[in-house]
């Protein structure tokens, strides 16, 4: 399950980024289109790696980005229809370059400051 692999390494990069007594509350992230993750699985996947540790109770919130793609040979930009078809429509070329979808990206950590 590609899913539980990269929110193992979220917890691992949260509990990095985490100033010391500080208490998690929520995580948010950026999900390109191309990664192919449930986030209801990643979400589920989350609370049970975080339960009983440091970071229980946190919430992830994950925001889907679109997928956004620049033709090589015509420059057009273009959103496609289907992101496994990545022909450009204005001049028929397949040489995608792909400007957003792509990646996770951690944004930001909502913390509680401790004593």
């Amino acid at each position: 399950m590609h899913e539980a692999a990269v929110t193992q390494a979220l917890v691992e990069q949260v509990r990095a980024a985490l100033p010391e007594r500080a208490r998690l509350e929520v995580c948010r992230i950026e999900v390109g289109e191309l990664e192919h993750l449930d986030g209801e699985v990643m979400g589920s996947i989350w609370r049970a790696m975080t339960a009983g540790t440091d970071l229980a109770g946190a919430l992830l919130e994950i925001e889907r980005i679109a997928l956004r793609v620049r033709c090589g040979a015509c420059a057009g930009e273009f959103v496609p229809e289907d992101k496994a078809i990545l022909v450009c429509p204005a001049c028929g070329a397949v040489r995608p370059e792909v400007l957003a979808g792509s990646g996770i990206t951690l944004r930001s950590l909502e913390v509680e400051e401790g004593g």
